[in-house]
């Protein structure tokens, strides 16, 4: 939309009808922090064309945003100035520590407490089996070497930031990961505990999404958490997870996500993403959630608009 006079006249007919429609006086556009982080991948490699997009998404939206803040139960519905939120991002892109001395650190150095946990060694029959595995060998290299609970510290920690800018290695990480659970369909101990599991209705097919559910680490849902930002985000990731229309990128995949999330507030969700848009749909359609998910060329679809 942003290029709308530059494109060919049928493709400029459909944005055309979707400006026409985002125009109307009955229809409220939000960005959200999904879009900000978007941008802020392209301002990393080229910061040229940032203003541009941020005009055009202010032109649209008219600096509505919808965010879900950090420690706060809800969502937030607000009026607040796109440049301003963008710049307070990328002001907090230097706040993130590389490594867990600089996490730990403090000013301390060698004397942070952190560094106690390098006398104290890791069971050598757990360290022997994660060095017969070979995706445990990419997720743990420093751990192998040192056998300390300092290192396993250390690798975790890297292991969450690798997940997110080395796309090679989330792929790997994926792989692995439905790998296993989809392993887990021919384990008989395992269906038969799912079958036997009092929070899991006998009827449930024991597919992909029943074991990740069965199986995914309990946490309580914390007083000002917002419980259906967790819901509709694993929802997503899991659909994710199953290989169809899977995303490679992490952090594409988390902020289509968060789209997803912040769409469930709203009446229609418009993307040309069909990635975004399969697991979308589902994730809705899973969660009974009334949210219409189109394409831009599928707005015809939307009656007696008031």
């Amino acid at each position: 939309m942003e290029k709308i006079d530059s494109l060919e006249e049928e493709e400029k007919i459909e944005y055309t009808n979707l400006l026409t429609l985002i125009s109307n006086d009955n229809v409220e556009v939000p960005y959200s922090n999904a879009h900000l982080n978007d941008l802020l991948r392209g301002w990393k490699k080229n910061p040229a064309y940032i203003d541009g997009h941020l005009k055009n998404i202010q032109k649209l939206t008219e600096d509505l945003c919808i965010c879900q803040y950090w420690g706060e139960r809800n969502i937030w519905w607000h009026k607040r100035d796109i440049f301003e939120f963008f710049n307070s991002k990328k002001d907090e892109l230097d706040i993130f520590d590389e490594t867990l001395d600089e996490l730990f650190d403090f000013g301390l150095g060698d004397k942070s407490p952190i560094h106690l946990t390098k006398k104290l060694p890791l069971p050598n029959e757990w360290v022997s089996k994660i060095t017969k595995d070979k995706f445990a060998q990419l997720m743990f290299p420093t751990t192998i070497l040192e056998k300390s609970l300092y290192s396993l510290f250390a690798d975790l920690y890297s292991f969450q930031i690798k997940l997110k800018s080395d796309y090679s290695f989330y792929k790997l990480f994926k792989a692995q990961l439905s790998k296993n659970i989809s392993s887990l369909k021919g384990n008989k101990d395992v269906v038969n505990y799912m079958r036997n599991n009092d929070q899991i209705p006998k009827h449930l097919k024991n597919d992909f999404f029943a074991i990740a559910d069965t199986y995914k680490p309990k946490f309580d849902i914390k007083e000002n958490d917002n419980e259906s930002y967790y819901k509709v985000i694993e929802t997503f990731y899991t659909f994710d997870l199953q290989g169809y229309k899977s995303d490679a990128n992490f952090n594409n995949m988390f902020d289509d996500g968060l789209h997803t999330f912040y769409a469930s507030h709203c009446d229609i969700f418009v993307t040309n993403d069909d990635r975004c848009k399969y697991k979308a749909e589902k994730t809705f359609e899973k969660l009974k959630i009334n949210t219409l998910v189109l394409k831009s060329n599928e707005i015809n679809q939307i009656k007696n608009l008031k």
